[in-house]
């Protein structure tokens, strides 16, 4: 069985794997022990990004270090488990991103996620699409829409056309680029509702946090005549 183990000050650390309904926490003077990791968990990168955590193997009620043959200690008696997401209730008062204009500020992060998305959306350069879409067939555009994004161009639906460009899945009215997903999942609801409260637009979101918002108004089919229309 593997182990974590965090100090109490670093609990708003363990944000990121509250999720995992499997998991078990409980609480010694100084410490935040979590259990029932899976083999899949306990080395994803979810977990091994959290700094300040010490992970172990249960062998026999003795404590083994991640990767070392030796027992560190003795897992602590006494230990009341309750499922994290009990533990660890999620708290939103009133901090928000800085766009959102409340007293406080928290920062919206994506980091890397190991789940599997399908693709929704390729933004792209101009030429690359240019280059393919004058010899395109018709019935390859049809199921696809279009939409300018600065110097680029999102193609939004599937099956994607065959040119290099980012990949984006599709959460909520919500493009997130795959590969990447909220650190802290428990604030999308508070952010669509701030973002988007009437489900009008998309937001297009970067690696860095940063996002644009793209009004349905400027989306439109995908063809080679409305490719030229725009740009002649």
């Amino acid at each position: 069985m593997y182990l974590l183990e965090i100090n109490k000050e670093h609990k708003s650390l363990l944000g990121v794997i509250r999720h995992w309904e499997n998991l078990k926490t409980a609480f010694d003077a100084d410490s935040i022990w979590i259990k029932d990791f899976s083999f899949e968990q306990i080395n994803s990168d979810a977990v091994l990004q959290i700094p300040y955590v010490h992970m172990y193997e249960l062998k026999e009620n003795l404590l083994f270090e991640k990767g070392k043959l030796l027992p560190s200690k003795k897992l602590p008696s006494g230990l009341l488990w309750t499922p994290i997401v009990r533990a660890l209730p999620v708290s939103l008062p009133g901090f928000n991103h800085n766009f959102f204009g409340i007293n406080h500020e928290i920062e919206i992060s994506l980091i890397p996620s190991e789940e599997i998305k399908d693709a929704f959306a390729l933004l792209v350069n101009y030429n690359d699409l240019k280059a393919y879409i004058e010899t395109a067939p018709r019935f390859r555009l049809e199921p696809l829409q279009w939409v300018i994004i600065d110097d680029k161009i999102l193609i939004i639906g599937n099956p994607q056309l065959p040119i290099k460009g980012s990949v984006y899945w599709f959460n909520n009215y919500f493009l997130i680029p795959v590969g990447y997903d909220f650190e802290w999942f428990s604030l999308i609801k508070k952010l669509q509702d701030k973002l988007n409260p009437s489900a009008e637009k998309m937001i297009l979101w970067n690696k860095d946090g940063t996002y644009t918002a793209i009004s349905s108004e400027n989306i439109k089919p995908l063809s080679l005549s409305s490719f030229r229309l725009t740009f002649s």
